[in-house]
């Protein structure tokens, strides 16, 4: 997996890059790290339906996402709905009303939560689908896999670290509190 797969498909698993994108460049706050956290959590299902979209001609049919995909995703799904909410601050911190092309932060303040959050799981994996190069398929199944043995907890915080560390500055994160 590379560096720029991994930077970009974090961007919109917690931004929701069709929607946060253009208003990331002009928002001023940070993100804050556990926001970031949950994000990857909730969206990690997400992120799976994406990728096996994609590259389920490239996959064995013995790889680990034909095998073990289920057991993976399965404390991420039973993990969505506590996640959302950080989720949900993380997509309104760059839409805010106002700040987005042709009312999108408006539109995102006046949807309820019930409307909102199908429109954005169904955009990031859209999205994260266009983003996705088949040629990068067997990398990513194998990222997938080196990551599928830590608790979801931990991953939504590696990746929060790993984008802390790599200085990414779309979106720019909060510096972290230890607390968090």
């Amino acid at each position: 997996m590379t560096k720029n797969w991994i930077a970009k498909s974090t961007a919109a698993t917690l931004a929701m890059l069709a929607l946060a994108q253009p208003q990331m460049a002009m928002a001023q706050e940070c993100v804050e790290q556990a926001d970031l956290s949950g994000a990857t959590v909730y969206a990690m299902p997400l992120l799976a339906d994406a990728f096996s979209e994609k590259c389920s001609s490239e996959l064995s049919a013995t790889g680990f996402m034909a095998t073990k995909s289920t057991e993976f995703l399965a404390p991420y799904r039973a993990k969505q709905d506590a996640n959302w909410p950080a989720t949900l601050r993380l997509l309104k911190a760059f839409s805010e009303k106002g700040k987005g092309p042709d009312g999108m932060g408006e539109m995102i303040s006046s949807l309820p939560e019930s409307a909102l959050r199908p429109f954005v799981d169904a955009v990031l994996v859209t999205m994260v689908g266009k983003e996705i190069k088949v040629k990068d398929c067997s990398k990513i199944e194998r990222g997938i896999a080196l990551i599928a043995p830590l608790p979801e907890d931990n991953v939504g915080d590696l990746v929060a670290f790993l984008m802390d560390m790599a200085d990414v500055k779309n979106p720019t994160l909060c510096p972290y509190r230890g607390d968090e």
